[in-house]
């Protein structure tokens, strides 16, 4: 015989062996004795039917635990009504767990969706690379920090457009940024001052009473600000002329010379910090006569703002050159992932630009690890930046 059968039998013999509670009185009598119990007041409540009940009924809990913990399953199975509530209970059970699996999976969803926004925005990378260019416009501006007078590159992305007037899309832009948010001098007015003769690929830079006062503040800054503006687009030349169409003259430079628009600089980049918060990477003013030239000196200081993004005991030296890229090679091991990680990405992006500013599309890395780091892979050659300083509004 089964376990589960004999404690079955086992209770069988305690039910029985509780008292016995009859009742021979009929319906009626009953009823009627009901009734007159409303309006009488018992004096001697009869406690033994009720005493009789509870002891039974603590008798069955005191039991119930045993055979519950020892054989559920053979003793549910023999009441119908209880099989149901555990049936009921089942499926309650398995919703629970599919509302469980799916919040899991929803929470899992928003994870993935939080460390992608984690990861773009928190990219130590700061210029303008192709990827960034499928789905977004590039607009590179020549912006002057106010406190220091000194004209920088910066670009803003926004989502492509239909328009193809670029300066119209230019101006537009340049309205939307808030430059004193960032230190920076408004440059909407040579925007504003300026048209295009797309055939003779020029701009033409109208200076008037009304808008005169910006290019006497920032005449110094002028060539680059115009370089910086225009270098990524088909422009060859920019003349500066008076409402009269007449040559125009400024308080420092005289009259104003056209400039012409270069692709290549050929500058050296350095770190300029504006605030603890705030660093450019921006070409400095000497002209190097090569590469290997700008690389030795990228490792001086410039000026009182300017600071070199190698480090001292690193020297980075050209070991092949062609004309469109170039492999340089660290001295010592870079180790990417040690140190300051930022310290480490104003290095890399440096020189890259650099690069750049001598006509080179890729540069490969020696004696870097580790291969893959912040989205470069440095086991083939890294392709230079579209643009530096990357506005993130």
């Amino acid at each position: 015989m089964r376990q589960s059968d004999r404690e079955d039998e086992k209770v069988i013999r305690l039910f029985k062996q509780l008292p016995t509670i009859e009742d021979k009185r009929s319906m009626d009598e009953i009823y009627r004795n009901i009734k007159h119990g409303m309006y009488k007041k018992q004096k001697k409540p009869i406690f033994v039917p009720a005493l009789t009940g509870i002891a039974g009924l603590l008798l069955f809990l005191l039991v119930f635990p045993l055979i519950f913990q020892q054989s559920p399953v053979d003793y549910f199975s023999s009441h119908s009504e209880v099989k149901e509530s555990a049936d009921s209970g089942g499926m309650m059970e398995n919703s629970s767990a599919k509302m469980e699996r799916g919040m899991n999976e929803a929470d899992a969803e928003i994870t993935m969706y939080k460390e992608d926004a984690i990861d773009n925005d928190t990219s130590l990378k700061t210029a303008v690379y192709e990827e960034n260019t499928l789905e977004n416009e590039v607009y590179t501006f020549g912006v002057v920090v106010s406190k220091d007078a000194i004209a920088i590159p910066v670009a803003l992305m926004e989502h492509k457009s239909s328009d193809d007037d670029w300066l119209a899309q230019f101006q537009e832009v340049a309205k939307s940024f808030n430059v004193s948010e960032y230190g920076f001098s408004d440059f909407a007015p040579l925007l504003d001052a300026m048209e295009l003769n797309e055939e003779r690929n020029e701009a033409k830079v109208t200076i008037s009473p009304e808008n005169r006062l910006f290019f006497e503040t920032n005449e110094r800054q002028l060539t680059y600000i115009v370089q910086y503006l225009l270098q990524t687009q088909n422009i060859n030349v920019v003349k500066f002329v008076n409402e009269n169409e007449e040559p125009v003259e400024l308080p420092h430079l005289g009259v104003v010379q056209d400039v012409e628009v270069k692709e290549s600089l050929r500058k050296a980049y350095f770190l300029y910090p504006i605030s603890k918060d705030s660093e450019y990477l921006v070409p400095a003013d000497a002209n190097p006569d090569s590469l290997a030239d700008a690389l030795t000196y990228m490792k001086t200081k410039p000026n009182d703002n300017y600071q070199s993004v190698i480090p001292d005991e690193l020297t980075p030296e050209i070991v092949k050159e062609d004309t469109s890229d170039v492999t340089i090679k660290f001295n010592k091991q870079v180790e990417l992932d040690q140190g300051d990680q930022l310290k480490n990405m104003q290095l890399i992006e440096g020189i890259l630009l650099t690069a750049k500013e001598f006509g080179k599309a890729e540069v490969q890395f020696e004696n870097i690890e580790p291969s893959q780091w912040e989205s470069f892979q440095f086991d083939q050659p890294v392709k230079v930046p579209v643009a530096p300083n990357l506005i993130k509004r």
